[in-house]
């Protein structure tokens, strides 16, 4: 008996079931599914068959996972235009696939390797049934953006157009899924996954026999937020620093500068995102050290990233006056360094330094040349410039700014 069976089967080009779990002594195999009747008789208003031509006649069934109590199906048929008693069945007499006309009860259950989708075959002459399956394919990738891999715990649901799970795919080898033996129809695709945005891909229309290639994308859902940003100005650069209140592992900004507040007329500064996480910095150059410029921190690559600012780091103030600062060390050997400042109201005039004894002779004159507004230092050394002449005691330092003239007392220990 089990071995007509097989070879039914396999003459009817079905899926080969495990009938050898079941034994020689089986008289029903489980088909997981709720179904209605089948009939396939055209004048039927109940017929929900699909010719193929002369008495050949087909149904798609969708069969779920298995489950316990397990559903039957009952394949009804007409004859003659009337109902009759005749059932598909297993009989001992003709074996699977023969519709047998005093089958009781009027229901097979039967075990199907797989879920999903089969073509139920059926001859209303010869009584013969067989199966088969769709042949469409939905397949791809599927990684984190910002991880370049597939996350763990995604999940991948494939839906039809009313609604019902036709597949799920949890495991991910080289970050790759597929959903096979699919029939022409329109899917939805809903992807999951842990610390990411659910994401949704609609109105796939996939046709006959035909393989569709879809790339999916997730994102994390921790929402980028930056919590502090400053900046600190150092002659004509500016160096700017901000840190994020969240897990932003992965996430670049881009700087843009302005001369007003405008995003729109600001210009991107870096050349490449600016990765950190959470503490980041960027070092600007300004074109003015006391022109105010203003700033936004933008998400990298990101259409709806986050912006940040403006913030605006203001103009170094100018000195407008000159001044001649303490030297240091004070007493000093063998240098000291003297600073000095150039005013707006000596800018660019012609700057001198020049070093006497308390008698008030001269030690030396260095002509420093025009010097613009801003800050400066001068390194006086006796022990080489004098070549060590001049003895420890105390000594006058004279700065010539145009015509404004500044001095301070040094003491030199040998």
């Amino acid at each position: 008996m089990l071995k007509i069976v097989k070879q039914i089967l396999l003459a009817s080009g079905l899926v080969c079931f495990a009938f050898n779990l079941y034994g020689d002594s089986v008289s029903s195999i489980q088909l997981v599914g709720s179904f209605n009747g089948i009939t396939c008789d055209p004048s039927d208003p109940g017929n929900s068959m699909t010719s193929l031509g002369d008495h050949e006649w087909v149904k798609l069934r969708f069969i779920d996972e298995p489950g316990a109590p397990p559903d039957t199906i009952d394949f009804k048929f007409t004859k003659n235009g009337e109902y009759g008693e005749e059932h598909w069945g297993w009989s001992f007499e003709h074996g699977w696939g023969i519709a047998d006309l005093a089958w009781n009860p009027p229901n097979i259950v039967a075990a199907l390797p797989d879920s999903g989708y089969y073509y139920f075959h059926f001859n209303d002459t010869t009584y013969a049934y067989s199966l088969d399956r769709p042949s469409g394919t939905i397949f791809g990738t599927i990684i984190s953006k910002e991880l370049n891999e597939t996350p763990a715990g995604t999940i991948i649901k494939l839906v039809n157009s009313e609604h019902d799970t036709i597949g799920t795919f949890d495991k991910f080898p080289d970050s790759l899924y597929l959903f096979a033996h699919l029939p022409p129809a329109v899917y939805s695709i809903y992807a999951t996954a842990p610390a990411h945005s659910d994401t949704t891909i609609s109105n796939i229309n996939l046709i006959e026999g035909d393989s569709l290639q879809i790339v999916i994308t997730l994102y994390k859902n921790t929402a980028v937020t930056i919590s502090f940003a400053t900046y600190k100005r150092r002659d004509d650069e500016i160096i700017l620093s901000w840190s994020t209140g969240n897990d932003c592992a992965g996430i670049g900004f881009d700087i843009y500068r302005g001369e007003n507040s405008s995003y729109s007329m600001m210009e991107k500064r870096n050349l490449n995102p600016i990765y950190g996480e959470p503490e980041y910095g960027f070092l600007d150059t300004g074109e003015n050290r006391y022109s105010d410029y203003y700033y936004y921190i933008v998400e990298a690559n990101e259409i709806n990233g986050v912006k940040y600012g403006p913030i605006i780091a203001e103009g170094l103030i100018p000195n407008i006056r000159n001044s001649l600062g303490q030297n240091y060390p004070n007493p000093f050997n063998p240098s000291t360094t003297i600073p000095y400042s150039v005013g707006e109201i000596d800018d660019n005039q012609k700057v001198t330094i020049s070093f006497f004894d308390v008698s008030g002779k001269t030690i030396s004159r260095n002509e420093l040349g025009e010097k613009t507004t801003g800050d400066y230092t001068f390194i006086w050394n006796p022990s080489i410039s004098e070549k060590g002449k001049i003895p420890s005691g105390v000594y006058y330092c004279k700065l010539t700014i145009g015509k404004n003239r500044y001095s301070r007392k040094m003491i030199l220990i040998r």
